[in-house]
């Protein structure tokens, strides 16, 4: 039986009780365990990646999607940071589970048609032809997906890349991007010689300490334990590793949210990290964060949230930690990201931006504006009663009906 329901601030208010016949056991009870909520969000993102249909017939794989620059760090001091995004054949996360609730990437992507080394190595020399490499001492290069899994992108075509970054004498640290559990020890060594004795950084999204989070909200598929396994192998092998954590996942309030990027930076320092990034969710196509979005059970952070959040770490870890906020532009159109009240929105987004640079707070001091108390309070004090399965299976069962209702 459906109860007639209203959505108050991402949050799902009954109209009326439910009634003895359809008692809240049948609703929340052990019998719907996390795996069961988890096959729930599993079939929702298959299902909506699958609206992204088949590639289009013209697309050159040959040309990347393109590249930018960005502020990097290295021995403690800004640089200027190259980032590459190769056009690649798309995460095999998305192909196994439906990928990460937040992420829509594969729109970007060949959606799983293969991409030869060749391919890959002729979208890195359209770079080089347009770009100086020698200008930027830190390259990264990101391929939408895993680049130590090799249905994704060929040895051959990294080790190549590899090898024409070593003629750049300028070049001092290369990142990847890839999921910990597409990280053979003979592939990351193999790029550590093609890349004559420079730096790798592996980034990873991490997104979150909290297991419920990580892989109810986010659909991660891994744990902290397994983290750790990994951090530990890419330190024994002289490799860096940059945790990706992420800023507001879906299901959670926005105090909830700040508390669990808190306790993930707490969790990396404890693990001898300095570096951490800092991803700001926003509303990518298909994703189950864009279904949530469009049944207003979704809103991405305040920068007010971003504030008191870099605030509070710098306050509760000081140079211990070093929170870099990533740029909310990325390969895919966005439909929403962070923001306030949309007056105050481009001056704390270029403070964010200068805080980068130094990771210095009091870029924020004196930043004010009336969305601070009148929009930002109330939803920071905002609580969800329910646990992490109740709401996601409430909210879930709310997006089939509308859905079903729009057919």
């Amino acid at each position: 039986m459906m109860v007639p329901a209203r959505v108050q601030g991402g949050i799902i208010i009954l109209e009326k009780a439910v009634p003895d016949s359809s008692s809240s056991a049948e609703i929340f009870t052990g019998l719907q365990t996390e795996n069961d909520v988890l096959d729930e969000i599993r079939a929702l993102a298959g299902g909506l990646r699958r609206q992204n249909g088949s590639v289009p017939g013209d697309l050159d794989f040959t040309v990347p999607i393109g590249w930018e620059e960005r502020i990097g760090h290295l021995d403690d001091r800004p640089i200027r940071r190259l980032i590459v995004f190769l056009r690649s054949t798309g995460c095999e996360w998305v192909e196994k589970t439906g990928g990460c609730t937040m992420c829509g990437f594969y729109c970007a992507t060949s959606r799983g048609r293969a991409v030869s080394a060749e391919e890959y190595v002729a979208q890195f020399e359209y770079v080089m032809d347009a770009v100086d490499l020698g200008d930027y001492p830190v390259v990264s290069i990101y391929n939408d997906g895993n680049i130590f899994n090799e249905r994704e992108m060929p040895a051959a075509a990294i080790e190549k890349i590899c090898s024409y970054i070593d003629g750049y004498k300028n070049i001092k640290k290369v990142v990847v991007e890839s999921r910990i559990d597409y990280s053979p020890d003979e592939h990351v060594q193999k790029m550590k010689k093609a890349l004559g004795g420079r730096q790798l950084e592996v980034a990873f999204g991490f997104e979150s300490a909290d297991p419920q989070v990580m892989n109810l909200c986010i659909n991660k598929g891994f744990s902290a334990h397994n983290f750790d396994l990994f951090h530990s192998r890419m330190r024994g092998m002289g490799v860096l590793t940059k945790p990706l954590l992420l800023v507001k996942p879906p299901f959670l309030t926005d105090a909830e949210a700040v508390d669990d990027v808190l306790r993930t930076v707490a969790y990396c320092v404890s693990r001898g990290i300095e570096y951490v990034d800092l991803e700001v969710t926003t509303v990518e196509k298909n994703t189950v964060v864009h279904e949530l979005w469009k049944n207003n059970l979704y809103r991405p952070p305040w920068l007010w949230s971003l504030v008191d959040l870099l605030q509070e770490c710098r306050e509760r870890f000081g140079d211990r930690a070093h929170v870099y906020v990533s740029p909310w532009t990325y390969s895919v159109e966005s439909l929403d990201w962070a923001r306030n009240c949309g007056k105050c929105d481009a001056e704390l987004g270029k403070a964010i931006e200068r805080y980068n640079c130094h990771f210095d707070t009091a870029e924020f001091e004196g930043l004010d504006c009336s969305c601070r108390d009148d929009g930002w309070r109330e939803a920071v004090e905002r609580q969800d009663p329910r646990t992490i399965p109740e709401r996601i299976r409430e909210q879930l069962a709310y997006v089939r009906n509308a859905r079903l209702s729009s057919v």
